[in-house]
């Protein structure tokens, strides 16, 4: 009874101490919500937790929240008038950061927390949202033991597979969060500097396709900013208008450059000089676009943690180097032939009488980039034994026999049908 009794006290006075490290005077200042997401009860909890990764919504309060809500994509919400919603449990995986990778590890979904802030990449936070966000962090650090180079902007951490325009994995598929990396912004959250290197880019992970936002990141431009931040937005305004030659394709400026990786998706949409219109998926001769044409898309309603689909050879004119780049080889490069063969580039580029398939793939192949190939599930191999513990990960994702695509928060494990193949993020 003593043991008990002294391991009582032991518990409790650990709990203790954790409290009073996350929840010191000036804590009752920070006001927390529930505004859980519909997926929050079907998240798994986060086996490690070591960075905090800040987003801005870009977008008003109420279209963001509702968005982050449906699809469970961060922790925490912070308005402009310093209100904080909870939308995951903080042990919970939230799908804030999709493809995303820092110092080798990805996906970060799995290692990290994710705060939105409603707001925009380029201007500045209220009075409000400094005030709450520094408590936050500081809650958080403590709880989690974070350091303060460890709380990094989506912009930092995301990257884009090969496209017709960048034949590598690349970093600079976001500028989401950028001014969480500005010096001036970081001493008023109360947090030291932000990383002064990436190191997916100097390991050969990754290459840079925004040499400007590196700059900015890394190269001195975020503790000597040029400018002062544009002033806040006020809430429920429209949204601060892009330079009107931002929009428009010429020299230097491509339409990867203006619309990123939905450069070729349906809402993206180019309107030539002479006013004919086309959607991204109609365009064929992307080095024929005229300069002058102005493109306009809508990425407020893409999903973060979206699968991101698979590419036909010779539909819209793609090609193999249009699809993977320079990783058509690659293990994480999954390939569906039409004869109903199915392999990674890995396989094909090590077996005999296979390479001439990699070499010139028919056309009506479809082809998956940046996947992780689990096969397919059958009595006696579950989700389960395929993906382990990540099996209902929101970054694993079921194609099953009707071709019907869904994420791992969306299925039941005893009850994927036979033929159901499984894909997970790289």
């Amino acid at each position: 009874m003593e043991g008990l009794t002294r391991r009582l006290s032991t518990l409790f006075l650990a709990a203790a101490a954790s409290l009073a490290a996350v929840a010191p005077a000036g804590a009752d200042s920070l006001r927390i919500s529930d505004r859980l997401s519909p997926l929050n009860a079907k998240r798994p909890i986060r086996p490690h937790t070591r960075y905090i990764i800040l987003h801005t919504t870009e977008g008003g309060t109420l279209g963001s929240l509702r968005k982050v809500r449906r699809y469970g994509e961060a922790h925490y919400f912070v308005t402009p008038s310093g209100e904080v919603y909870r939308i995951v449990d903080r042990r919970r995986i939230a799908a804030h950061a999709g493809r995303s990778m820092w110092e080798g590890r990805g996906p970060l979904d799995n290692y990290s927390l994710g705060i939105e802030v409603v707001g925009y990449c380029d201007r500045d936070l209220t009075a409000a949202q400094y005030t709450a966000l520094k408590e936050l962090l500081r809650q958080l650090k403590a709880l989690y033991r974070i350091r303060d180079v460890d709380i990094l902007t989506h912009s930092m951490v995301a990257y884009g597979r090969p496209n017709r325009f960048h034949p590598k994995n690349h970093r600079g598929r976001k500028r989401c969060g950028m001014i969480f990396a500005r010096a001036d912004v970081r001493r008023r959250l109360g947090i030291g500097p932000a990383a002064t290197r990436d190191a997916d880019v100097e390991a050969g992970r990754l290459v840079v396709a925004d040499p400007e936002l590196h700059r900015f990141l890394y190269a001195g431009g975020a503790a000597r900013p040029a400018a002062t931040l544009a002033a806040p937005v006020a809430d429920g305004g429209p949204s601060p208008a892009a330079p009107a030659e931002s929009m428009i394709i010429s020299k230097g400026v491509n339409a990867w450059r203006i619309a990123r990786d939905k450069y070729d998706d349906p809402a993206t949409v180019y309107i030539f000089p002479n006013g004919t219109r086309m959607k991204g998926n109609e365009v064929r001769d992307w080095d024929r676009i005229p300069a002058g044409t102005r493109v306009e898309f809508d990425e407020g309603a893409e999903r973060e943690q979206d699968f991101e689909g698979f590419q036909a050879i010779g539909e819209g004119g793609r090609t193999l180097r249009d699809i993977a780049g320079d990783l058509a080889a690659e293990a994480t490069t999954i390939y569906f032939f039409p004869s109903g063969l199915v392999r990674t580039g890995a396989e094909l580029a090590r077996t005999p009488s296979l390479k001439r398939l990699l070499q010139s793939p028919p056309a009506g192949t479809r082809v998956l980039v940046g996947y992780i190939y689990g096969g397919y599930i059958r009595a006696g191999r579950p989700a389960s034994r395929i993906a382990g513990r990540k099996w209902n990960y929101p970054s694993t994702f079921y194609r099953l026999p009707n071709g019907r695509i869904l994420s791992g928060d969306e299925v039941d494990d005893r009850a994927i049908p036979a033929r159901t193949l499984i894909f997970m993020l790289q």
